[in-house]
């Protein structure tokens, strides 16, 4: 299915470990391959900068205490002198907060609470099976303590809750890789719960933005399961636009045609639709009646046990926030160890513009689970660094010309796989293996809110708040993938990574598997 509006085309705390195209690149290359239409007829370039400069750059209004520069990561830019310009501004999560183009900032300008991690273009998962309802706080709302929400982009700042954090602190980056050749610019991020929950947030987030050219950006989203309980909703995109730039939304009809849709209230049935029962796009736009007006448009894939929606948040007119929601929710089961693939389109122009791309586009959207299998799945050679007086370090990136690996890992997801990760703890510079990236976070008791004797008393006893933001982590990165050995393939040669006299000492499993129930690849 697809959106479209500018008419705007949206297709469906510490530092972070900024990860090369040279150790990055293979464990970034597992999206589908796209067969969608390029348009680079008018010459262009894509420009990545991960280089922070506001003042050289097309300026973006926010609301007044919103801070920009916590949350950047790059700049995605179209230049073109013969065609729209565009400048997509990514934040360090992976979602899109910021959409510059002819008409201005089309990103709502944010509120204290949430800046830049609520009113973006993000991934959103749930889970109905971590939710307790007995303790909501009212209709609709879910006590920030039992949240099972997890986002792309970070946490929640200056709500009531004890823990809150008072400064932003966005997912942490585990790899990222610029792909000149193909125009694309891909990150794995660590998804969080927006509040300080007791629920775990053991999800990865993938995205890659694409430049076809003339205003359109090609979206692919994998989302991969590797905690405890199964994710019910998955949302790609979340997102919405500034209602004072972009006032009105059109729908599209499955014949091609679209129609007026400006929902004033995100609880009117009216605001909400199938995709599947549209020609497959929204957009919002300046102006609904005239095609010459800029829009941008969302373009996604009606199926496989898919329920998009397109809906409004509040009075979006009037609102203090200034932020008309589109969101499209799959209503998908991605249990433990499973992962999730979609490929959506974000177009950039004029209404009638926008309405010919979605047309074009339509076909080569996407979405299905998507399972990597142990006998194709490229492997990732891991080495040991080591040095005098500097702390031995895992790396993908051979130390010397002749340096042999340790072992090897797998490159994606493998089903019911675990995330090898590298932290470095800031106290010391050691580095550590591990699948609990939350392993140097603080967490604190969570107080039953059930008497001995309830029905619900075990399902809260001996629980933690986790405090993501609280951590001695200095940097997060993916290094690939190990099996559980009670779900490897033995007839892959695998060996236990506690048998390794290299990595085993270096491996602390917090909360998630240990060194001996994890399977690593022989050289």
């Amino acid at each position: 299915m697809k959106l479209t509006s500018l008419t705007l085309l949206s297709l469906l705390g510490l530092s972070e470990a900024c990860v090369h195209a040279g150790d990055a690149a293979a464990l970034l290359d597992l999206f589908p391959k796209s067969n969608a239409p390029t348009f680079h007829e008018k010459p262009s370039e894509f420009v990545v900068s991960t280089q922070y400069s506001p003042n050289q750059r097309r300026p973006s209004h926010w609301t007044e205490g919103v801070d920009e520069k916590p949350a950047f990561h790059a700049y995605l830019t179209h230049k073109s002198t013969a065609e729209r310009s565009w400048e997509l501004r990514i934040g360090k999560g992976g979602q899109i907060y910021s959409i510059v183009s002819s008409c201005g900032e089309i990103m709502p300008p944010q509120r204290l609470m949430s800046p830049f991690n609520d009113e973006a273009w993000q991934m959103v998962t749930f889970s109905n099976d971590e939710v307790d309802y007995d303790l909501d706080k009212g209709p609709g709302a879910i006590r920030d303590e039992i949240n099972s929400f997890i986002h792309q982009s970070g946490l929640y700042v200056g709500r009531k809750q004890k823990y809150t954090p008072e400064r932003p602190f966005y997912c942490p980056l585990l790899a990222s890789n610029w792909d000149e050749k193909e125009r694309s610019y891909t990150m794995i991020n660590w998804g969080l719960c927006p509040t300080i929950s007791i629920n775990r947030s053991d999800v990865l987030f993938i995205v890659q933005f694409r430049d076809l050219g003339a205003g359109v950006i090609e979206l692919s989203h994998l989302c991969y399961n590797f905690g405890t309980f199964p994710l019910h909703t998955l949302a790609t995109m979340w997102g919405g636009v500034r209602t004072s730039v972009m006032p009105e939304l059109v729908l599209s009809n499955p014949d091609g045609s679209y129609r007026f849709h400006t929902p004033y209230d995100g609880d009117s049935k009216d605001c909400y639709g199938n995709i599947i029962d549209s020609g497959g796009w929204a957009a919002a736009t300046q102006n609904a009646a005239s095609p010459t007006q800029r829009t941008l448009k969302h373009a996604g894939t009606p199926g496989w046990q898919s329920s998009p929606t397109v809906y409004g948040a509040m009075d979006a007119r009037h609102g203090e926030r200034d932020y008309t929601v589109m969101n499209m929710d799959n209503r998908v089961t991605i249990a433990p160890g499973e992962s999730f693939f979609r490929r959506t389109f974000m177009v950039i122009g004029t209404l009638g513009e926008v309405a010919e791309a979605g047309r074009k586009l339509e076909s080569f959207t996407d979405l299905h689970p998507i399972e990597f299998s142990e006998s194709s799945t490229p492997l990732v050679p891991l080495y040991l660094k080591t040095a005098d007086k500097t702390p031995p370090q895992p790396t993908l990136d051979p130390p010397t010309p002749e340096a042999k690996p340790v072992c090897q890992l797998y490159a994606h997801p493998v089903k019911h796989s675990k995330p090898i990760l590298l932290l470095q703890d800031g106290r010391t510079n050691q580095y550590i293996l591990t699948t609990d990236p939350a392993l140097l976070s603080r967490k604190v008791p969570f107080e039953n809110p059930y008497p001995v004797g309830h029905a619900k008393h075990d399902n809260f006893q001996n629980r933690v708040q986790y405090l993501t933001h609280q951590t001695h982590t200095k940097s997060w990165q993916l290094l690939g993938y190990a099996m559980p050995a009670d779900k490897a393939d033995m007839k892959q040669h695998h060996t236990k990574l506690s048998d390794i006299p290299a990595l085993a000492p270096l491996f602390q499993p917090g909360e998630c598997a240990k060194a001996d129930e994890l399977s690593v690849r022989r050289p």
